[in-house]
């Protein structure tokens, strides 16, 4: 059973030395469904090719969401194939 079912804001590691239980114990308890980590990486690769196409730079876009311009170009490519696998579907 799940206690809460939304991202951590601190590491599973601090978690557990703070209440004295183990890692793998938080992360069952306190973490993400799956589904809802899909749907909440789907959405940031969105937002991350409309700021592409708003005209930002690949490094003022990994500024943002804190990671680097060779991430945020991969991740823009997976949005581009996944959304171009939808369109195949219809």
């Amino acid at each position: 059973m799940k206690i809460k079912n939304k991202k951590r804001e601190v590491k599973a590691k601090d978690l557990a030395q703070k209440y004295g239980i183990s890692v793998s114990t938080v992360k069952k308890y306190f973490s993400q469904d799956r589904e809802d980590y899909i749907k909440e990486n789907a959405l940031r690769r969105a937002e991350m090719y409309k700021l592409k196409l708003e005209g930002w730079t690949l490094e003022q876009i990994g500024k943002k969401y804190g990671t680097t311009k060779n991430n945020v170009s991969l991740l823009i490519k997976k949005h581009k194939q996944q959304y171009a696998n939808q369109l195949n579907l219809i």
